[in-house]
């Protein structure tokens, strides 16, 4: 695999620009779009520049935020004879220029499984990572093998293109497994938490970056999703958020909460925005809000908005329509 030259001042990263190179050059590409996710924009201009270099091509970098697969740049696509998406396994059907590049972390995950094993309480776990680390799962799964762990790795499923991938929507590699718990090898808090909450089993989430560890713990964001959902009880005028971004556009869920709400008394309103930000809400005159998009816009940045946002199974608990104690994580679906 050739390297590109940048690294984040560590050189975890690794990255193969061969394909879209050569890519382009079959295509005769003479404007080139690139789009790169948000720990990586300090790589951008360098990346661009290898490019520029290799094809003789003009590059326009997106600078819009970019979150994920779901939010590929289709605006670019059509300036653009190829559009170069970095970071991410392919999701769903895509516009026939446009590429994915994903990112490997060099990172070894058997460190990682180690550091977790004194936590593991049972000797059959599901095993889960990003799409920055499926590479090395394998090696994961054998160094727990050494301590009489047997690590299942779920099938890849839906939105996920690699087995024991786990996206921040969706789990299904995840809950197709039947084990006891799981443990999660990768940074950040919001997959495991998003495992925990979709299985409902216990999940141990250890950093190859940090070589920390730890039982992730749903009871504080359980606690400040019952506190969204009891401050929107009053809500009368209630907006549903439909995103353009084409991996999180869900209409038909938001036509059927628009239904739902208006039968039990609600006034709804259908609102189709870009990226939902709380400055986009503050002039609608708005109670509350019911987002179909990401559910990390409801989950993680809960605190930004003067208003509750809900995901979708939430607002069912609104109504009364699930109980509290069957409380779901709001995955999206089939790409």
């Amino acid at each position: 695999m050739d390297r590109a030259p940048w690294t984040d001042g560590s050189s975890q990263y690794e990255l193969d620009l061969d394909r879209a190179i050569e890519l382009a050059r079959r295509k005769g590409a003479k404007r080139i779009g690139l789009q790169v996710p948000e720990g990586l924009k300090r790589a951008a201009l360098a990346i661009s520049s290898q490019i520029q270099e290799a094809t003789g091509a003009e590059v326009i970098i997106s600078g819009d935020p970019c979150y994920g697969a779901c939010d590929l740049d289709t605006a670019l696509c059509t300036e653009v004879d190829l559009m170069i998406h970095l970071g991410h396994a392919e999701l769903g059907e895509s516009p026939s220029n446009a590429i994915f590049l994903e990112v490997r972390m060099r990172s070894d995950l058997a460190e990682a499984a180690e550091n977790a094993v004194p936590l593991l309480r049972s000797r059959r776990i599901g095993l889960a990572t990003t799409v920055q680390h499926v590479h090395k799962l394998g090696g994961a799964a054998d160094l727990l093998k050494e301590h009489g762990i047997v690590a299942l790795i779920g099938p890849a499923c839906s939105r996920a293109k690699y087995p024991g991938q786990v996206l921040g929507c969706n789990y299904c590699t995840a809950s197709a497994l039947d084990v006891d718990e799981y443990l999660f090898l990768g940074t950040g808090k919001f997959h495991p938490l998003g495992i925990a909450l979709a299985t409902g089993k216990r999940v141990i989430a250890s950093d190859p970056i940090t070589g920390q560890a730890e039982e992730i713990d749903t009871s504080p964001i359980l606690r400040r999703r019952f506190g969204a959902i009891s401050r929107a009880i009053d809500a009368k005028r209630i907006a549903v958020l439909v995103s353009k971004k084409p991996g999180q556009k869900r209409f038909d869920l938001a036509r059927k909460i628009m239904e739902e709400g208006r039968a039990a008394g609600r006034e709804m309103s259908l609102i189709y925005l870009d990226n939902i930000e709380p400055d986009r809400l503050v002039n609608l005159g708005i109670d509350a809000a019911v987002s179909t998009a990401c559910p990390r816009i409801a989950l993680d940045d809960a605190a930004k908005y003067k208003i509750p946002v809900l995901t979708p199974p939430e607002f069912e608990v609104l109504l009364g329509h699930r109980n509290w104690e069957d409380y779901a994580f709001d995955e999206i679906g089939e790409a």
